[in-house]
């Protein structure tokens, strides 16, 4: 099988460069007859590399260990979730994964647009097949997952997956992010072709209108798991860390973010046309950048699992699309003028501006934070780090401002907002921002509050008032939108109210699914604004003691193990009390597996409700089992931002909603079978982060029992008390 995965790989390269081949003659000249066989051509390099995506997961779930790529990354003993998981658990694999994705929607973007965009298509397809082409060389001649032992006798077991990567958000976390940096290709495709067929008009801003929302939305989801991965794995009770991993899939996404808004601008006004194609060319370099530091060893972070030594490949493809992008950018800039000029600073577009500006300056933060230590010690030889309270300080401000921007851009109009607009636009959301923002804070103190006896830093605070009194402000005037939409249609159609919103989202898709992108994100900002209040505590605690954390109590009763074929499980038990009255037993625990014995995993207990996290951690213990040590959190409006998280998926679903035209196009597939399949595909992702967060609180699923679920028939030792 690995001499197929292998030759698949081959041939999907032979099969790219051809493609890119008939591409440069189509795009020359305009020939249909050679854009129609560069078309086949990308079909064909798809089918090659679908075919060496079969052969390595066949190679997976049959546990062939003569692929060095299947030892390394699986044992006999993962169940098929986790094998499956171990396709992208490895550089090799993951990487064949992006291609993987590149390759489909290179080859969806050519069918879906066969009969548009003729000039800019041969451009497209070349730009995206020399991306595969490019991925394709460092697969096969750097990093190839098919790669045979040399030995003479190949293992009879694999090593088995990373532990911190045995959980079932891994198995959706990497994928995600994965293809929003790969489908980041066609967008960024489109703008090339722009570039070479110079051709500026607003097809090129129409085209990858729908194609950026897609990786938008995967790099959404991924960072979205990532910190729930980071909050119920690592153990040290928050979900973002300013890890450089995490910074750079963060990167891309902020740049995107920027892009959505400003590519409004280009087609409403024609305005930003450099702009937005020097966002769109910068939005990629990133995501190769990205990969380049996580992958090439060059940042240390905690996922050094995804080091490998294939940095050199990825520094040549970062340099050599550095170089071509932007210089097709320099040589096209005369001609990129914009057609109109901005009217006014009291305008939508003029808050939208700024908005470009402030995700740009906290790109910058980013990047300067996470590159810096790496620059001086190259530099000056000196070791220094920049943690979170460094990131923190420079991104909360920032987030602030982007609040307020929030809820300006939704209210004032666009060219120029007027007096008479302002009153009507602004009156409401101030004075709900000022009713409930002291209204909501004294509700909250005196119901919950002041029985936490937390004693927080009063910058925290202030900053935590002003999210709030903003997230009312936007809110509002979002809410505001959908209030006088619905007017309308209920005046001049005589509509319910239930099909008044359903025709919105219908027939304004763009505008009503940002809104709801909107309100979730001041979720997030509620969970945010949370951590001013959050109660952090380590214990050191005999069995039978009890230790109050705010106004809970907790007792430790017991400490067990369980021994079996694949690890050993350490599980606490501990009752929980609120002022007296019972309410659950928690019971985190650690797990060490037997083939990666210095490297424990925590198994988190946490209790998520809208109001608050009760988050428990097991640290340590004696051999005795009589005392252990917990870390122990109790966090403010956690939940929101999961629940935010998945609000902004779903506005982001409705954004992308295919319309009748564009559904009609994929004949000969049954309308009715693509709605479905888009519906279920859309509903599915949206609501995954709140499904695995309802999954996991209250339930075994959530702590170290969720290994008892599992069914295991090589228990070594049944389940002991510790002596």
């Amino acid at each position: 099988m690995k001499l197929l995965g292998t030759a698949a790989l081959y041939a999907a390269l032979y099969f790219s460069i051809v493609g890119m081949a008939l591409s440069w003659v189509a795009g020359q000249t305009q020939s249909r007859r050679f854009l129609i066989s560069s078309r086949w051509a990308t079909y064909a390099t798809f089918g090659a590399i679908a075919t060496a995506s079969s052969v390595l997961m066949h190679a997976l779930f049959t546990h062939d260990f003569s692929i060095q790529y299947v030892a390394s990354f699986s044992d006999e003993s993962m169940p098929l979730f986790y094998l499956m998981g171990a396709m992208w658990g490895g550089q090799a694999g993951s990487l064949l994964f992006w291609t993987s994705i590149v390759a489909i929607t290179t080859a969806s973007c050519m069918y879906v647009n066969r009969n548009k965009y003729q000039d800019m298509m041969p451009w497209v397809s070349f730009v995206s097949l020399a991306v595969i082409t490019g991925l394709l060389v460092i697969l096969v001649f750097g990093s190839n997952p098919f790669e045979p032992f040399s030995i003479i006798d190949d293992p009879t077991k694999g090593k088995g997956l990373n532990p911190l990567l045995q959980t079932p958000k891994m198995v959706v976390h990497p994928p995600s992010l994965l293809t929003g940096m790969a489908t980041m290709t066609i967008p960024f495709a489109f703008a090339m072709a722009a570039l070479i067929a110079k051709n500026f008009s607003n097809a090129w801003v129409e085209a990858s209108r729908q194609w950026i929302l897609i990786p938008w939305f995967f790099l959404s989801i991924g960072n979205m798991l990532g910190g729930m991965w980071a909050y119920e794995e690592l153990g040290w009770g928050g979900y973002w860390a300013w890890d450089p991993v995490e910074n750079a899939s963060f990167l891309p996404w902020l740049t995107t973010t920027a892009l959505i808004h400003s590519l409004m601008i280009q087609e409403r006004r024609g305005m930003l046309k450099r702009w937005n194609l020097g966002l769109m060319i910068g939005s990629f370099i990133l995501t190769i950048f990205g990969t380049y530091i996580t992958r090439s060893g060059l940042i240390e972070s905690v996922h050094s699992f995804a080091q490998s030594e294939i940095g050199p490949y990825f520094l040549v493809l970062l340099v050599s699309v550095t170089v071509i992008g932007f210089g097709m950018f320099a040589w096209r800039w005369p001609s990129m003028k914009a057609e109109q000029r901005l009217d006014s600073t009291a305008s939508k577009e003029a808050a939208f501006i700024f908005n470009n500006w402030l995700f740009m300056a906290m790109t910058g933060v980013v990047l300067f934070g996470t590159m810096w230590p790496k620059v001086k010690e190259g530099i000056w030889g000196q070791e220094i780090t920049i943690g979170p309270l460094w990131f923190n300080k420079w991104m909360a401000p920032m987030g602030l401002v982007l609040l307020l921007l929030m809820g300006l851009g939704t209210v004032m109009s666009w060219r120029k907002t007027t007096g008479k607009s302002f009153k009507k636009n602004f009156i409401w959301p101030t004075i709900t921002m000022l009713v409930l923002t002291p209204l909501s804070l004294a509700i909250y103190w005196f119901a919950r509050a002041q029985y936490l006896g937390v004693n927080p830093n009063p910058n925290d605070v202030t900053y935590a008032v002003i999210a709030v009194a903003l997230c009312f402000f936007a809110g509002a005037a979002s809410v505001e939108e959908f209030v006088r939409g619905i007017l309308a249609r209920r005046k001049s159609h005589e509509e319910s109210v239930v099909k008044a919103i359903y025709e919105l989202l219908v027939k304004q898709r763009r505008r009503y699914g940002g809104y709801i992108i909107h309100i979730g994100i001041l979720f997030a900002f509620i969970a945010f604004a949370g951590n001013a209040l959050k109660i952090e505590k380590d214990i050191s605690i005999a069995r039978g003691e009890t230790v109050t954390v705010g106004d809970y109590t907790f007792k430790f009763n017991n400490l067990r193990e369980k021994n079996d074929q694949e690890k050993l499980l350490i599980i606490a038990d501990m009752d929980v009390t609120q002022r007296g009255k019972m309410l659950y037993t928690i019971h985190p625990g650690k797990a060490i597996f037997h083939t990666s014995p210095n490297m424990p995993t925590s198994e988190i207990d946490i209790r998520s409700t809208p109001l608050e996290d009760v988050y428990v951690a097991l640290v340590n213990y004696d051999s005795t089992g009589t005392r252990a040590s917990f870390k122990i959190f109790v966090s403010p409006f956690t939940w929101w931002f999961w629940f935010g998280a998945a609000v902004l998926m779903f506005g982001t679903m409705i954004c992308m909603w295919p319309t009748r035209e564009g559904l009609h196009s994929l004949r000969p597939t049954s309308h009715l079978v693509a709605r479905v399949a888009l519906v279920s595909s859309f509903l599915f992702l949206a609501m995954l982060p709140m499904l695995l967060l309802a999954v996991e609180s209250f339930t075994p699923w959530g702590s170290a029992l969720r290994y008892e679920l599992v069914a295991n028939t090589h228990i070594i030792t049944e389940t002991t008390d510790l002596p």
